[in-house]
């Protein structure tokens, strides 16, 4: 009886290891695949990161790229500068698009599909880039033959300008100069003797010219002696006027003239109490401008 009751509590006793045995094997059995599922669920949060920060790098990538392409035309002219600013503006609100999606997780193809059209508007400012250029070129080109044509027209202008200003200018068509000697009645006698000489005589007309101003013009005469002096009134200082460079021209006499676009013949006198021999030169200018000369000589 005694044996009986031990061998039954030595059964209880094993069945109860029996169950904290299977109670524990149990308990790690539940730990592992919970531990697995945890590492598997943190291997997937972790891939998710992963993914995320690989699709915003390919994002900038994208970004930079696309406005590095443009950035290079940036400054060439005003319209340029426009154009890029639109592109710019388009590109950036695709780059918030698409980060908005890459944060929401959206599916890869959407992803693609955004990332293309970023690619394919690039393109089309690139081609709306190159376009404006050509047209620019064909601009400067056809800019360049205008003022090539307009210095021309206007070179030609300066030319028939000049010509026309050269051929309006009055023109002495001939002169003579004489010495002269008084008598004491008042009669002169043409001589080319320095000692009797006591007048010179001058006598020159100017052509006819249709182009010519009609109206008043005035005449300078300068008369140049041997030495190389221009003569002067008596008492009086040598005058000058400005000649068509501008320059200060010393004259001996001026006179007014009428003229009325016919040839006119116009007779001035020059009187001195001594005449030196040697060649004695006469200048006349109209109006500034040379018209002609003549020289005389007296022995």
């Amino acid at each position: 009886m005694s044996e009986q009751k031990s061998s039954s509590t030595k059964n209880i006793l094993i069945g109860i290891l029996a169950l904290l045995l299977l109670s524990s094997v149990a308990g790690n059995v539940y730990q592992f695949f919970h531990t697995k599922e945890i590492i598997v669920e943190k291997e997937k949060t972790n891939l998710v990161v992963d993914s995320l920060t690989i699709r915003k790098d390919r994002l900038e990538a994208e970004y930079n790229a696309s406005i590095s392409q443009l950035e290079q035309f940036k400054g060439e002219n005003e319209q340029m500068d426009s154009l890029l600013q639109v592109a710019y503006a388009k590109i950036e609100d695709q780059r918030k698009s698409i980060s908005h999606l890459i944060n929401e997780n959206q599916d890869y193809q959407i992803l693609q599909q955004r990332f293309a059209e970023l690619k394919k508007t690039t393109e089309f400012y690139l081609q709306e880039i190159a376009r404006l250029q050509e047209e620019n070129k064909a601009l400067k080109t056809e800019n360049t033959a205008l003022t090539v044509e307009l210095n021309q027209t206007t070179s030609e202008n300066a030319d028939l300008k000049g010509k026309v200003d050269v051929a309006s200018k009055l023109k002495v068509g001939g002169m003579t100069i004489n010495g002269l000697s008084v008598t004491g009645g008042g009669k002169e006698k043409t001589t080319d003797k320095a000692k009797k000489t006591e007048r010179l005589s001058i006598n020159f007309s100017i052509e006819d010219n249709p182009l010519a101003q009609t109206g008043q013009h005035t005449v300078y005469i300068r008369i140049v002696n041997p030495d190389g002096f221009v003569l002067a009134d008596a008492g009086q200082s040598v005058k000058k006027f400005k000649s068509e460079k501008g320059d200060d021209v010393a004259y001996s006499r001026s006179v007014t003239v009428n003229f009325d676009g016919s040839k006119l013949s116009k007779t001035i006198t020059w009187d001195q109490d001594v005449f030196n021999a040697g060649s004695y030169k006469v200048e006349i200018y109209i109006d500034g401008y040379y018209a002609g000369s003549e020289k005389l000589s007296l022995y």
